[in-house]
C-alpha cells in the first residue's frame, strides 16, 4: 500500500464522484446554501415547539457577546432568579463584569502558582504547555462557586458589561502575554537559586501589575454600593448601602455546599457513582478544583425535573456545536443529516465522540423548563442561553430529549432534588484524581 496521494488517484476519485449525477446536485445546493442549512431535517425542526408543561420564569435573557463567558453567564441567571423570588420583582442582571475582573485576577495568581509546582519541569513538557494554554475566559461551575463565596454579586448596573469585557480577545492577548513573561522571569530567578519565598514576593508585584491592567480595562468598583429596586407592583425601593459579600448573604444566601455536579461522561475509565476531581483545574488557588460524579442519565434528569417542577432553574453543561441552529434556537437530534446529505456515517457512540475529540463539554447555559408527555416523561426542554434575545425565541432555546441523551454531559443542582441513595453514595465516593488534559476537562466558553 503507497503512502502518498498520486495522479491516477485523484483521477479515480473524481471518477467515482462523477458517476453519481446527484453529487453534482448537491454540490450546488451546498456551496450556494451552506452545509448545514441544506442539511435540515424538516420532520424534526417542525417538532421542536416552543411549549412546555413545567415552566421556571427566568428573566430577560443576557449576552456575553464576544466572550467565553458562559459558565459565569448561566451562574449568575441561576442566582437571579433566586433573587427575584426573594425580592418580589420581574427581572433583575447581575454583573457579569465585576465576578469577570476577579476571575481574571484569581486564574493569573493559580497559573504563577502552578508554573512554581512545574518549575524543574522542561518549559515545553505537557503540564507546562497545559499550563501556559489555559488562561482563557472559560470555566466551570465550581469556578463560579468559588468566586461567589469570595466576591459576593453586585447588581449589572453597579459595575455593567464594557467595550473589553462584551469582547475580551485583545485583553485576553494581553494578559497572555505578561502571564508568560512572568512565567519566565520566576523560571530564570529559580535557576539563579532564588528561593521559593524569593519567587513568590516576585510573583506579588506581578499581581499587582496585572490588578492594574484589569482595573485600566475592565473598570473598578468602590468597597459598597446603594441597593435600588422597582418591585413587580412598580414600588421603588431603596435599601441603603452593602458590600458586594453582603449583598449576596442577605438577598441571595447558600454557599454552594448543597449543590452536586451530576455528570453523564460515558467513558471506559469513568464508572458510575464515582467522583472525579482534577487538582490542577482551580481559578482561585485555595478554592474548590473542577469535579464531576458519574451517574446514570436517567438519573440526572430525574434530579433535573425535580428542581424544575420546584420552580427552581439548573446549570448545565453540553456541546451546542452539535445539531444546533442557532438562530432559530433549536437543538435536536437529527437536525441536521450532514450524513444523509453527504453519503457519509458518524458512527461513534458519545464516549467514543469525547474520547476522539470530535465531541466536548464547551458550553454552559440553563434549564428552565421541561414538556412532559402522558407517562411524565420529558420529550423537550426549555433552555436560557446567554447569547442575547436575537437568538432563539426572544433567546430562549428549545431542545428534544434524545439532544438531551447525546450532548448535554452535566448539571449542578441542590442535593434536595437527587435521589437521597444517590446523594448517599456521592458522599460516600472518594474523588479520583483525573488529568488535566482529559476529555471531560476541556474548559466552557
Amino acid at each position: 500500500m503507497k503512502e502518498a496521494i498520486e495522479s491516477k488517484d485523484l483521477s479515480s476519485y473524481e471518477d467515482e464522484y462523477k458517476k453519481d449525477k446527484s453529487h453534482k446536485v448537491i454540490e450546488r445546493t451546498v456551496t450556494h446554501n451552506g452545509l448545514f442549512n441544506s442539511a435540515i431535517d424538516k420532520e424534526t425542526f417542525d417538532s421542536l415547539t416552543d411549549t412546555f408543561s413545567v415552566d421556571v420564569k427566568a428573566g430577560s435573557v443576557t449576552n456575553q457577546k464576544q466572550s467565553g463567558r458562559c459558565w459565569m453567564f448561566a451562574g449568575l441567571n441561576v442566582l437571579r432568579t433566586i433573587l427575584m423570588k426573594n425580592l418580589g420583582i420581574k427581572n433583575i442582571e447581575l454583573s457579569q463584569a465585576y465576578l469577570q475582573f476577579y476571575d481574571k485576577l484569581e486564574k493569573s495568581n493559580a497559573t504563577l502558582e502552578r508554573a512554581l509546582l512545574l518549575l524543574d519541569e522542561p518549559i515545553d513538557s505537557r503540564m507546562n504547555t497545559w499550563n501556559l494554554d489555559n488562561t482563557s475566559d472559560g470555566g466551570y461551575f465550581n469556578w463560579f462557586s468559588n468566586l461567589v463565596k469570595k466576591y459576593g454579586v453586585v447588581p449589572s448596573y453597579v459595575m455593567p458589561d464594557g467595550a473589553v469585557s462584551s469582547s475580551t480577545s485583545e485583553l485576553n492577548s494581553t494578559l497572555n502575554k505578561l502571564i508568560a513573561k512572568d512565567i519566565y522571569s520566576l523560571r530564570k530567578a529559580h535557576s539563579e537559586g532564588k528561593s521559593l519565598e524569593d519567587l513568590r514576593s516576585l510573583k506579588e508585584g506581578y499581581l499587582s501589575e496585572i490588578y492594574k491592567v484589569l482595573g485600566m480595562t475592565l473598570g473598578t468598583i468602590s468597597e459598597s454600593f446603594t441597593f435600588e429596586y422597582v418591585d413587580k407592583d412598580e414600588k421603588y425601593h431603596n435599601e441603603g448601602k452593602f458590600t458586594p459579600k453582603e449583598f449576596y448573604d442577605k438577598y441571595i444566601g447558600g454557599d454552594f455546599s448543597n449543590y452536586l455536579g451530576l455528570g453523564h461522561y460515558p467513558l471506559p475509565s469513568f464508572k458510575e457513582y464515582q467522583r472525579y476531581e482534577c487538582k490542577w483545574i482551580k481559578n482561585v488557588h485555595e478554592g474548590e478544583a473542577a469535579s464531576w460524579f458519574s451517574i446514570p442519565l436517567s438519573k440526572l434528569k430525574e434530579a433535573l425535573i425535580a428542581s424544575l417542577k420546584d420552580d427552581t432553574v439548573v446549570w448545565f453543561a453540553a456541546d451546542v456545536r452539535e445539531e444546533c441552529l442557532r438562530k432559530e434556537g433549536l437543538m435536536g437530534k437529527d437536525l441536521i443529516r450532514v450524513d444523509e446529505l453527504l453519503g457519509v456515517d458518524f458512527p461513534l457512540t458519545k464516549g467514543e465522540r469525547l474520547l476522539y475529540r470530535t465531541s466536548t463539554c464547551c458550553h454552559a447555559m440553563t434549564f428552565t423548563g421541561v414538556n412532559l408527555d402522558e407517562k411524565g416523561l420529558p420529550n423537550r426542554w426549555k433552555i436560557e442561553n446567554s447569547w442575547g434575545k436575537d437568538n432563539g425565541k426572544d433567546g430562549y432555546y428549545v431542545s428534544d430529549d434524545a439532544w438531551f441523551d447525546e450532548y448535554v454531559y452535566e448539571i449542578w443542582v441542590d442535593k434536595k432534588y437527587v435521589d437521597p441513595e444517590i446523594v448517599k453514595k456521592y458522599e460516600e465516593s472518594k474523588a479520583e484524581e483525573i488529568e488535566p488534559f482529559n476529555p471531560v476537562t476541556l474548559i466552557m466558553k
